[in-house]
């Protein structure tokens, strides 16, 4: 029976040894030869020899680099300096699509329609950000893309469009606190302002300051700017008619219920500036081990969140459900349906 080489398939006779496998033995044990002296030379022979006897001492850091790409700058682990992501060109990537501009396609993915869903906002961190969300035949992809004090600020989620399995989308309002605070203070800057015109003659003094709440009724909405002059109103008549209070006792009456009456217009204004548009968006999927795509407007003690609809919210909240059931339900004919070129 014909005998074969394991290693190079030769034919060999009966007895016989293969060149190949006579090369590969005499390699294996030149490297051992080599291998051992090594070792006699670091070590020095087995017996009665003393390690690294007739080369001289042994150097522990012999074979040992330093290089200076393992270097990390000492500003880096200390925390100073600028941040390495300081390059905000074209950070908003207006006028791209998520598929194809900034996310490579899958195979025979067809994009479908894409919406600017939010604007996500704070101010403590300086940052604006502008998120979009496209529908595809394949996927569903959230971005979020903007920039922040130290430079650009970007969040991308996505999932098969297989996966979800309902939105919700709310476009309402809420009440800032942190807004209500700031416009407080800086009203009281107003106020001030107006106790320096209140040293005027009290006639003129209150008149002015009746004149100053004139423009609550004059401006639409402008809710800050109208807080601010009845701040400045409040101040004016209320400290003209203490001064006038013993001269002309009727005509600090009036302005005692005027004052009053502004008070009250202030409030209203300050609270109306308070209150801002809000946007929820939450995409559920089906697994209930992934991460739903989920914002909204979240307020902390060191930063203020908010997410504001954008130009296509309202839009995006009549369409975006009954697109994602068609293409999942209807497949190709859903995609004609949606698909905008």
């Amino acid at each position: 029976m014909a005998r074969f080489c394991t290693q190079c398939g030769r034919p060999l006779a009966d007895g016989e040894i293969c060149q190949c496998q006579m090369t590969g033995n005499q390699q294996t044990g030149n490297q051992q030869t080599g291998n051992q002296q090594n070792q006699y030379y670091n070590n020095g022979p087995q017996t009665g020899g003393q390690p690294g006897q007739g080369r001289g001492p042994v150097n522990p850091n012999e074979g040992y680099t330093i290089s200076t790409e393992d270097w990390i700058p000492l500003r880096k682990l200390i925390g100073i300096g600028e941040s390495d992501n300081n390059d905000v060109e074209g950070c908003f990537e207006r006028g791209k699509k998520i598929v194809p501009d900034l996310i490579a396609p899958c195979e025979q993915e067809i994009p479908i329609k894409q919406y600017q869903l939010c604007n996500a906002r704070s101010r403590l961190r300086g940052l604006w950000q502008e998120g979009r969300i496209q529908v595809t035949n394949k996927r569903i992809l959230f971005r979020l893309s903007g920039r922040s004090w130290i430079g650009r600020a970007m969040s991308h989620t996505e999932f098969t469009i297989d996966e979800v399995a309902g939105v919700a989308l709310s476009n309402g309002v809420r009440f800032a606190l942190w807004d209500f605070l700031l416009g407080f203070l800086v009203s009281m800057l107003a106020c001030a302002l107006g106790g320096l015109f209140s040293e005027l003659p009290v006639f003129l003094a209150f008149i002015l300051g009746i004149a100053a709440a004139v423009p609550f009724f004059i401006f639409k909405k402008k809710y800050y700017i109208k807080a601010l002059f009845l701040a400045f109103s409040m101040s004016m008549v209320s400290l003209s008619s203490a001064k006038s209070i013993f001269e002309h006792p009727f005509l600090s009456k009036i302005g005692i219920f005027l004052t009053v009456i502004i008070l009250v217009l202030y409030v209203i204004a300050l609270f109306l500036f308070s209150l801002k548009p809000s946007l929820s968006i939450n995409i559920m999927t089906k697994c209930a081990s992934d991460k739903p795509i989920s914002i909204w407007s979240r307020q902390s003690m060191v930063s203020v969140m908010e997410v504001l609809p954008g130009e296509d919210a309202d839009v995006a909240i009549e369409e975006l459900g009954s697109m994602i059931t068609d293409i999942q339900k209807l497949g190709d004919f859903g995609i004609r349906k949606w698909k905008v070129d």
